[in-house]
């Protein structure tokens, strides 16, 4: 791998850990990283606390930066209802989510813990022609705290819309989280609440516009159980979109402490994300009308009890044998990958050598740390080929990120990661 490996340095101007108190790792949210039509793009808080977005031409161009000046990260900031809970500054949740549709508009949503809507996109689908953009701050759109204008129906215009009508504010918004497929993209909010209760909503991406664009009607996992104090939310490992099919897996969590996370959970989606369906293949929920909840039959595939070692935080692929990977902590707490069989809908679990993150690329299943580089068979992934380390040095003050779209292009990933102000990102060819 001497050979397949090379690191490029994005910029200077990464957000250090130590700008608060609790130095806590800023960077790098879901989508951070990726490519889109032979460019790369990255997505970071900067040392101003603004939001800065780059981008290279694959495989080697140099990076341009831009700093988006007109929003900044402020502790007195407009927080919405989530009061003053949602004004810790530097708590790691405020990351930067990016995502690309495949239209070609660049996505942004940032700065939510338990606060309101931060969205924007680019002002055109700069990424379908790169070459012809002068990548600077004027191509992204303002700040919203809605998910845009649509034309509205009004009685006796034959169904044409005649009426221009904006999409009502979000609040109490945490964990944004974009996802392509097809000719369309989602995005994930939760809404409603804090840790132990909230709901977790979906919002369509097509046409250049958003459906639905309001909390009701968006809403697919619901907070409501029998169990404990009542209420209860949906931490997901992922959504992975493969052949059409929209796999999702989560685990629970009943209040603030990570020590109440229980049961690895999951559902799937044949129509992006309308109708549900639990591991048995039995409908449980449709978006916006019946949601998943903590009592929906068939959703547990493992039982974990809560007060042990596992809690939140992980990482979910879908192999090209359909096999459902998740890496997260078994219920002592070791790296733990649980599997799911396809054809049975079994699912297993085995020991992982460390937490990370996971990518598939033909008939390989790769894990990624902070500072190793992992190969493993994906049908038994009990053996581990390291493949390349010494990255902690390079992402030492960050969570990492992968760009899961390049190796379809040349075979390829990235990994972006921060120590100090230096933002890199280091180029490996899969074998």
């Amino acid at each position: 791998m001497a050979n397949g490996i090379q690191r490029s340095l994005v910029s200077e101007n990464g957000m250090p850990f130590d700008i608060v108190d609790r130095h806590s790792q800023w960077n790098f949210g879901p989508g951070a990283l990726q490519t889109f039509n032979g460019w790369q793009y990255a997505a970071y808080w900067d040392d101003t606390k603004q939001v800065s977005v780059a981008r290279r031409k694959l495989p080697d161009g140099p990076w341009a930066v831009v700093s988006l000046s007109d929003y900044q990260r402020t502790r007195t900031g407009d927080r919405g209802k989530g009061g003053v809970i949602s004004r810790g500054f530097g708590d790691g949740h405020e990351k930067v989510a990016m995502g690309i549709s495949p239209d070609g508009f660049i996505h942004l949503s940032f700065d939510h813990h338990l606060s309101t809507l931060r969205y924007r996109r680019s002002n055109d689908p700069i990424a379908q022609y790169p070459e012809k953009v002068f990548w600077d701050e004027n191509l992204f759109a303002d700040v919203q705290n809605h998910l845009g204008i649509a034309h509205s129906q009004s009685p006796g215009d034959n169904g044409q819309g005649n009426e221009m009508q904006t999409a009502p504010r979000l609040e109490r918004v945490t964990y944004p989280s974009f996802i392509s497929h097809g000719n369309s993209m989602l995005l994930y909010l939760r809404l409603g609440g804090g840790s132990g209760a909230a709901n977790s909503h979906l919002f369509h991406y097509s046409g250049g516009s958003w459906s639905p664009r309001d909390e009701p009607s968006s809403q697919f996992i619901d907070q409501r159980w029998s169990g404990g104090d009542g209420t209860v939310n949906a931490y997901p490992f992922g959504f992975v979109f493969q052949h059409g099919r929209c796999h999702l897996t989560w685990c629970w969590r009943d209040n603030p402490d990570h020590r109440t996370s229980h049961d690895l959970c999951y559902a799937y989606s044949d129509d992006g994300g309308v109708h549900w369906r639990n591991n048995d293949g039995s409908l449980v929920a449709t978006h916006g009308l019946e949601f998943i909840t903590a009592d929906s039959t068939g959703i547990t595939v493992m039982k974990i009890p809560p007060g042990h070692g596992y809690r939140n935080g992980g990482s979910m692929v879908v192999d090209e044998e359909s096999r459902v990977h998740v890496l997260a902590r078994g219920p002592n707490g070791d790296p733990t990958i649980y599997q799911r069989d396809p054809q049975a809908g079994d699912w297993t679990r085995m020991q992982s050598p460390q937490l990370g993150k996971l990518l598939t690329y033909k008939s390989n299943l790769y894990l990624v740390s902070n500072d190793t580089f992992y190969r493993t068979n994906p049908a038994d992934p009990t053996k581990f080929k390291v493949l390349a380390s010494g990255f902690e040095s390079t992402f030492e003050n960050s969570k990492l990120s992968l760009d899961l779209q390049r190796p379809s292009h040349d075979g390829w990933t990235s990994i972006i990661g921060q120590k100090g102000k230096n933002i890199t990102v280091i180029d490996v060819k899969l074998e």
